[in-house]
């Protein structure tokens, strides 16, 4: 059997550190800007009059790395 060779985006998967959840569209554009990679998208599980997603993230560098805003918000 071959080596396979890995990728840049499975080591980025590797190494996420942690995953988060939001469903406010602002905070999830905040985080991509910082680095966080968008896993999936979802519809909402709240029964609401709103057509809001679930975004999923995740963030390939240590929690101490992370930005204030984000450390004290997720």
């Amino acid at each position: 059997m071959c080596d396979l060779e890995e990728t840049a985006s499975q080591n980025i998967l590797i190494k996420i550190t942690k995953i988060i959840e939001t469903e406010c569209a602002k905070d999830a554009s905040t985080l991509l800007s910082e680095g966080f990679v968008l896993l999936a998208v979802g519809n909402n599980v709240f029964n609401d009059d709103e057509n809001r997603f679930v975004y999923s993230l995740g963030f390939p560098k240590p929690t101490e790395e992370l930005s204030d805003w984000a450390r004290d918000n997720f």
